[in-house]
């Protein structure tokens, strides 16, 4: 398991959010720097919103930015945390954490592998948000892991620990908690009703 003093996110969606920063920081061998951004949506412009980046390099043709979203989000945070450290110890904890992730999908393969997909997609999700607790494996290289899985669902964990399209975090929340997440306005609607008076047929 990872050290107490580890700020690790307790929303399942920023923990892999989390996971997903630690996974690039062990294939390139360093930190992210953690940067603010803004978008411009039909000529208005929306931020601050926070991402971890990496610039190319003589290893790598290609930078990578993995967005993290507003500044409460607890990846915001644990990527600041994570950026304060020695270049090290955010190496010793990466390499940890993808021990841990080899172990969740070494046993989520066997789970997973006679589920129907929609649920198969939701135990692997669900069992991803558990690296953090999980023990460490020595178990093949976590790419050799990811193929054993069938199609679909090697192409769903590569795609949810790799790069996010826009709003692939709702789609992940919905996943992993089996329903829509219910809208401010859904549950603003919802408080009315109930606090509203009963009816003669209630």
């Amino acid at each position: 398991m990872i050290a107490s003093h580890v700020p690790i996110p307790h929303d399942p969606v920023e923990r892999i959010r989390a996971l997903r920063v630690l996974r690039e920081v062990y294939r390139r061998g360093k930190r992210p720097s953690l940067e603010v951004t803004y978008r411009t949506v039909n000529g208005s412009t929306c931020g601050p919103y926070y991402v971890a980046r990496w610039r190319r390099d003589s290893r790598f043709k290609h930078g990578r930015t993995l967005y993290l979203g507003k500044p409460e989000n607890e990846s915001v945070r644990f990527t600041e945390w994570l950026v304060s450290l020695d270049r090290g110890e955010v190496l010793e904890l990466a390499r940890h954490l993808m021990r841990n992730l080899r172990s969740v999908l070494k046993t989520l393969l066997t789970e997973v592998s006679s589920l129907p997909y929609k649920k198969a997609r939701r135990v692997l999700a669900r069992g991803l948000v558990l690296t953090f607790d999980a023990r460490p494996s020595n178990s093949p290289r976590i790419r050799d892991l990811l193929e054993e899985l069938p199609d679909r669902l090697e192409s769903f964990a590569v795609r949810t620990l790799g790069g996010w399209p826009a709003h692939y975090s709702s789609y992940l929340r919905k996943v992993i908690h089996g329903r829509k997440p219910i809208s401010r306005r859904q549950r603003a609607a919802s408080l009315r009703r109930t606090s509203s008076p009963p009816t003669a047929e209630e």
